[in-house]
């Protein structure tokens, strides 16, 4: 599961309000928090579009190939310009005959207003996104 700071490791969905200002959306809440959403979003999407294998670390004995962990940064509606914005460092290690890699993934989309229904649609197509370019990334 991706680390993820305090702000978006709730259940309630955040606004950015400037650099270091939160507020969250009046009765907009997750099944889940963001952290787990994202990492079951991550394991669907490199499995359908890579093919690969993925399995949680409760799912194994032995060593796995290669680990992917991260940091989900952001997961929050920015107040200024009602977007939703997903950042996820990425680093993958264990790969056979490759270093670990690291990368920064990020996504902005438009929410339109600042409200649960737009924010979670866009918030899932940032999400969505951002998982898409990882996969692809695993590619390579």
């Amino acid at each position: 599961m991706p680390i993820a700071p305090q702000s978006i490791a709730t259940t309630r969905v955040p606004v950015a309000q400037g650099a270091t200002a939160i507020a969250f959306i009046k009765d907009a809440v997750w099944a889940e928090p963001p952290p787990r959403l994202f990492q079951r979003l991550l394991s669907e999407t490199i499995r359908a579009k890579n093919g690969r294998t993925v399995l949680d670390p409760r799912q194994f004995n032995t060593g796995p190939t290669a680990v992917l962990s991260g940091q989900l940064l952001r997961f929050d509606i920015e107040e200024k310009g009602a977007r939703a914005v997903v950042v996820y460092d990425a680093t993958i290690s264990g790969e056979k005959d490759r270093p670990v890699r690291s990368r920064r993934f990020e996504a902005r989309v438009p929410a339109g207003t600042i409200e649960a229904r737009s924010a979670g649609d866009a918030l899932n197509r940032a999400a969505n996104d951002v998982a898409a370019q990882v996969a692809d990334w695993l590619k390579n």
